[in-house]
């Protein structure tokens, strides 16, 4: 079996090939989830990826449930849990696993990526640098709840996280608290195909707060972008309210977000795994070759070969 990457990862045997992740439209292609880097139309993906395409992108694909096996191009295709983002998934080609954004601990609002025995390992390598470690999870939980409870004793809070996947964790998050969320209506669309999987999520929309309502104390998710002006006119409102601010992302781990965006606080809760999460997984799978792909991907392949002793390389990937 050969991969490569070519505007997607390629994978080909023989005569049979198949491209995962293209950067553009390709039927009989397969799509592993919902974030803008890798969500393209045409494809196959989870059903939830569908929806998500939908609304994000407002493209066609074909749904293709998790642990259902098809034949496409000549290979035995299944879907297995990326643990990453709602719907994302990891692909199993034959005796190939690529894994996609992924995350063995998974999220609470996803399942968890799961090892698998197989020949060839196509892993992401995001955090795959040595040192890109992240705390652990139920202690970055606990302290943005704490955080967020003694800030709401003053006033209202944001909360700041990409629109698919981060913010619907973040309100499943604030949901514990029993504290009144309310999102842009983006990140609500997104939400709403949640809610309709059967994921409970409770929030309100900011256009449908009445005016009376700004200042009362909840906590809002919104995009990274909006906490910095100039806002767009419809939710210019928000930055007349005194809001305490938060930033959250895997990356707080490594670098300080708090002058960039100038918000008052970050928390690496991240929908990764990190470095030694990914090497674990490697391990498990107990693959003959590694190929690493996108950011970090060098490192990683270099750890493998170093580490584990598995024949590892890195994928020129854009």
């Amino acid at each position: 079996m050969r991969v490569r990457y070519e505007g997607g990862i390629l994978v080909q045997d023989l005569l049979k090939e198949v491209i995962l992740d293209p950067v553009r439209k390709t039927p009989g292609s397969v799509v592993s989830h919902g974030h803008m880097d890798h969500l393209t139309s045409g494809g196959i993906m989870t059903p939830q990826t569908l929806e998500v395409l939908k609304v994000r992108r407002g493209g066609t694909g074909h749904a293709l449930p998790y642990g259902k096996e098809i034949e496409l191009n000549g290979f035995r295709v299944v879907l297995k849990d990326a643990g990453h983002v709602f719907g994302s998934a990891m692909v199993r080609v034959d005796d190939l696993l690529y894994t996609g954004d992924f995350n063995p601990e998974g999220g609470a609002t996803c399942g968890k990526a799961r090892p698998e025995f197989v020949q060839s390992l196509i892993v992401d390598a995001t955090y795959g640098r040595p040192g890109y470690n992240f705390p652990p999870k139920t202690d970055v939980e606990s302290d943005l709840l704490n955080w967020l409870e003694m800030e709401l004793a003053s006033g209202p809070v944001a909360l700041a996280g990409y629109e698919f996947g981060k913010s619907q964790e973040l309100i499943s998050l604030v949901n514990r608290l029993g504290v009144e969320v309310a999102v842009s209506d983006r990140i609500a669309d997104l939400a709403d195909i949640y809610v309709r999987h059967g994921i409970d999520l409770r929030y309100r929309r900011l256009s449908a707060l009445a005016e009376g309502e700004r200042k009362d104390p909840r906590a809002y998710i919104l995009p990274p972008g909006w906490l910095r002006p100039p806002l767009d006119d419809s939710v210019s409102w928000l930055g007349a309210i005194g809001l305490r601010t938060a930033y959250v992302s895997g990356w707080c781990a490594m670098f300080d977000f708090t002058r960039r965006y100038g918000v008052d606080a970050q928390f690496p809760l991240s929908d990764h795994g990190d470095f030694e999460d990914v090497m674990d997984f490697i391990q498990a799978c107990r693959p003959r070759r590694v190929y690493t792909a996108f950011s970090n991907a060098k490192e990683l392949a270099k750890a493998v070969d170093r580490r584990l002793r598995i024949k590892s390389e890195a994928l020129l990937t854009r």
